[in-house]
C-alpha cells in the first residue's frame, strides 16, 4: 500500500478478531480482522477497517488498545500500523512501571510517546466509563494533541466550587470543579463540572480555588465534555 502523505497517528481499537490459539488450535499464520478509529493532527475521525496477516501474535490488538500508525492525510483509510513500536505484555508492564517510579520516557523514532493520561489529570487506571463526558481513549487522544478531531475547542473556565468525588489514590484526591466555561465561539458562558486528580494537595488547593482560571478542552455542542487542558496549566 504506497502512502503519498504520511503523518504519525493512532488507532483506537473498538472490536478485534479473537486471539488465534485460544481454542487450543495453533495458527502459524492467523489473519486479524480489526475495527477501529484513527486520529491524527490535521485529520477529522475516521473509521478504519484492517484485515492482514502480519499481526505478531504477543501483540494481539484488544478492545480499547492504541496503535501507533502511519496515516495518508489525502486518504486515511490507507495507513500502516508500526507494530515494531507496539509493546509486547511485559514490555508494556515494564514501561508502566517505570512511568509510575517518575522515570523519563524517550520516543521511538521521533513519534510522540505512547499515549497515556496524565496521573495528575486522570489517576485511576482505564474504565470503560466516562469521566468528563470522555473515555478514557478519548482522553489520552485530546492530551496527546487530538483534541480537534474529537470536536473539543480550547478555552478558559473559571472555578466556582469545588468538592471532593470520593475515595481516591491520588496524593491530593480526586475532586469536582464547577466551573464557568468562557465559550470559544465567542457565545455566552455556561456552568459545567470537570472531574480531575492531584498529584499533591498543594496543587489540589491552588487549582480549585475560587475565581482560579484553568485551561480547559470544550465540547460547544456538548456542553458536558470538558476536559482540563494539562499542557497549557501554568
Amino acid at each position: 500500500m504506497r502512502i503519498t502523505n504520511p503523518v504519525d497517528g493512532w488507532l483506537e481499537v473498538v472490536a478485534c478478531s479473537p486471539f488465534p490459539d485460544a481454542g487450543g488450535e495453533i495458527v502459524l499464520y492467523p489473519r486479524c480482522e480489526m475495527d477501529g478509529v484513527i486520529t491524527a493532527e490535521r485529520l477529522a475521525a475516521t473509521a478504519v477497517h484492517y484485515s492482514g496477516y502480519d499481526v505478531p501474535k504477543p501483540k494481539w490488538p484488544r478492545h480499547g488498545m492504541m496503535l501507533p500508525v502511519t496515516v495518508d492525510l489525502a486518504d486515511p483509510t490507507r495507513f500502516r500500523i508500526e507494530w515494531d513500536l507496539v509493546p509486547t505484555g511485559p514490555e508494556a508492564a515494564d514501561k508502566l512501571a517505570a512511568q509510575l517510579r517518575g522515570e523519563p520516557e524517550a520516543a521511538a523514532g521521533g513519534r510522540r510517546p505512547f499515549p497515556r493520561v496524565w496521573r495528575e489529570t486522570v489517576h485511576a487506571a482505564a474504565s470503560p466509563s466516562l469521566v468528563n463526558g470522555l473515555t478514557p481513549q478519548q482522553t489520552e487522544i485530546a492530551l496527546a494533541g487530538g483534541a480537534a478531531a474529537l470536536g473539543l475547542l480550547p478555552t478558559i473556565a473559571t472555578v466556582l466550587t469545588a468538592c471532593e468525588a470520593g475515595p481516591s489514590s491520588a496524593p491530593g484526591g480526586t475532586w469536582d470543579i464547577t466551573v464557568r466555561v468562557s465559550d470559544p465561539n465567542g457565545g455566552p458562558g455556561w456552568e459545567a463540572v470537570t472531574r480531575i486528580s492531584f498529584s499533591s494537595p498543594g496543587r489540589r488547593e491552588s487549582r480549585t480555588a475560587p475565581g482560579r482560571e484553568l485551561p480547559v478542552l470544550v465540547d460547544p455542542a456538548n456542553r458536558k465534555r470538558i476536559l482540563v487542558d494539562v499542557a497549557r496549566l501554568s
